[in-house]
């Protein structure tokens, strides 16, 4: 019975350590940031016209690998989660940040809930595809998303603005890790 209780406790423990940080995203708490090994950041920003009551609640964002040259079995799929650190309420942004390695990446959908109390599934639908370089952090744009309608499940992309100035700033001010660093500017395509 005693040692029941402890794997139990063990695996309670591990569980909740490698929960506690996502090596895809960057957080609030992050001090470092290592890019080496050919990885890279790309951040970029999404905009929800969220009118009347109901409101989307986004949970995750979902990037696969594009690359040509790679058989596909070997390819990766990544659902990277969104904290509620990523989200400001004053201009409706989400903050994104994708720590990858080297590479083409395909940003499939933004996956959420649309009533908190019924838990109704709601996906926003990107299809774009950007580059990861290494060693460099980029800021590929802000993607914008029309009025939210909750009769529909799926919504699809209205377009991409560039608002580098304004959203390199908040990411600075909102990921500390950031702060020293260059941000180059690169786009979706």
């Amino acid at each position: 019975m005693k040692r029941i209780f402890l794997i139990l406790i063990s695996v309670f423990l591990l569980s909740g350590c490698a929960v506690g940080a996502n090596p895809y995203t960057l957080n609030k708490n992050q001090t470092t940031l290592d890019l080496s090994n050919n990885r890279g950041v790309a951040l970029f920003t999404l905009k929800i016209k969220n009118p009347g009551a109901s409101r989307i609640l986004l949970s995750s964002f979902t990037v696969r690998e594009a690359n040509q040259y790679k058989a596909y079995n070997t390819l990766g799929y990544f659902s990277i989660p969104l904290m509620g650190e990523n989200y400001s309420a004053s201009d409706d942004l989400y903050f994104c940040t994708a720590v990858m390695n080297r590479g083409i990446y395909r940003l499939d959908s933004f996956n959420g809930l649309t009533n908190s109390f019924f838990a109704v599934p709601y996906t926003l639908k990107a299809d774009k595809i950007f580059d990861v370089y290494p060693n460099t952090i980029n800021y590929m744009g802000r993607i914008e998303f029309g009025d939210l309608d909750t009769k529909i499940g799926l919504m699809p992309l209205k377009g991409i603005e560039d608002a580098y100035a304004q959203d390199v700033e908040k990411f600075k001010a909102i990921f500390p890790v950031l702060k020293d660093r260059e941000i180059g500017k690169d786009s979706f395509y």
